[in-house]
């Protein structure tokens, strides 16, 4: 199921498919170490807003919301 990485749930994991923006976002998250193809889990969304915290390569990292909601992800359990 395709959606973006702001809408995922606590302890959900995913995989990068795309990063929707222009080069500034893109190497922001490069640097960030997020890339498409890698997987990651959210460790913490919170409810009302504010950053998303995810594990990926083994460090938490975290991404503002407005960051994750350009970062296309699927899921690895797809609902059906």
């Amino acid at each position: 199921m395709m959606t973006t990485l702001a809408k995922l749930k606590n302890g959900a994991q995913a995989v990068v498919k795309d990063i929707h923006g222009g080069h500034r976002i893109r190497s922001r998250l490069n640097h960030l170490g997020v890339h498409p193809g890698d997987t990651v889990e959210v460790i913490r969304s919170g409810y009302l807003g504010g950053p998303v915290l995810i594990l990926m390569h083994g460090a938490q990292v975290g991404i503002g919301r407005g960051m994750a909601e350009r970062i296309e992800i699927e899921t690895e359990n797809e609902e059906k």
